[in-house]
């Protein structure tokens, strides 16, 4: 049994799996308003630090269980989504590449550039939730697709440079949702 001051902690070394299931738990609470990008990009540092599994359990030990352990599979709508994370690095998708309809784009200290002109598109309507900390997001659309952007970014920038289009069927809409400080976020048409 783990003891919660320390002692008594697991030893045993984490996985890089284990590691970035707690990445995404941290990211789903910061979601849900429990975490700010602050105390996220803190906890996601000392995530990919962690040598011992035992060094995980602090970092989510005030979080509830993950809303799919909350929640019946029964009433649950939402396909899970994609995750996209640069952590001090870079992070760029371009080319030909699936994007699923729901993705989440985490940058803290570093740059993430998603070039979406040829990509693969799964869905008419793709949501991206965009959590930026002291870094850079770029998200190059093709023409012809509707773009949306909402959220903000705190002590930063989001601009939004994208040809106006008229809403027709069978064209993609792109929803984009960012929570940010400190950071820059840039949507274009490319």
């Amino acid at each position: 049994m783990i003891e919660e001051r320390g002692e008594g902690l697991d030893p045993v070394r984490a996985s890089d799996q284990e590691r970035e299931e707690v990445v995404e738990r941290l990211n789903a609470a910061c979601a849900e308003g429990r975490l700010t990008l602050e105390e996220l990009g803190a906890r996601i540092e000392a995530a990919y630090g962690a040598k011992a599994r035992g060094e995980l359990v602090p970092l989510l030990s005030d979080l509830p269980a993950p809303a799919a352990a909350r929640t019946p599979a029964a009433t649950q709508t939402k396909a899970p989504g994609h995750w996209i994370v640069s952590v001090m690095g870079e992070t760029k998708r371009k080319g030909h590449w699936r994007l699923p309809p729901r993705s989440n784009v985490v940058t803290v200290m570093g740059e993430t550039v998603l070039d979406l002109r040829q990509a693969v598109i799964e869905a008419g309507e793709i949501e991206m939730t965009m959590f930026l900390l002291m870094g850079e997001q770029k998200v190059i659309v093709p023409e012809g697709v509707e773009v949306e952007v909402s959220g903000a970014v705190v002590m930063g920038s989001r601009r939004v440079e994208v040809k106006p289009v008229q809403p027709r069927p069978g064209v993609p809409r792109l929803r984009i949702k960012v929570r940010g400080m400190m950071g820059e976020l840039k949507v274009r048409t490319g």
